[in-house]
């Protein structure tokens, strides 16, 4: 009874210890784009978050130092309240998208025109 107790009480604490899911994605900013229209996509981007009850906020992060073969690339990090929450959100988003005709759906076809992503990681936040 005391390792269960122990055991829940660990799981409860490693639970609270995460704040948030990361979700980061990281780009290579496409000829005929500048960072100006990545950072209005993201802010269109949040803003169709919001609307629709999304619970996703996204940030693009632009390295300040950087190898020289890198030039070009920035980062994209979203914010879930945790890796369990993240994964229907990301599933919604993207049937979104497969309907052609959303503000979702949009908002990927223009994101097309000016990354490509090169990776993705996720990570738990403290």
């Amino acid at each position: 009874m005391k390792k269960l107790m122990l055991t829940i009480l660990f799981l409860s604490l490693s639970t609270l210890a995460f704040s948030g899911y990361k979700d980061v994605v990281k780009m290579k900013l496409s000829d005929g784009c500048s960072m100006q229209d990545i950072v209005e996509l993201k802010d269109n981007f949040n803003s169709i978050m919001k609307k629709n009850g999304y619970d996703y906020n996204a940030e693009i992060w632009m390295p300040t130092f950087y190898p020289e073969e890198t030039a070009g690339h920035f980062y994209w990090v979203g914010t879930a309240p945790d890796l369990a929450d993240f994964g229907p959100e990301f599933t919604r988003y993207f049937n979104e998208v497969s309907k052609g005709s959303t503000p979702e759906a949009k908002l990927e076809n223009d994101f097309n025109k000016c990354r490509t992503e090169v990776s993705r990681s996720g990570f738990q936040a403290q």
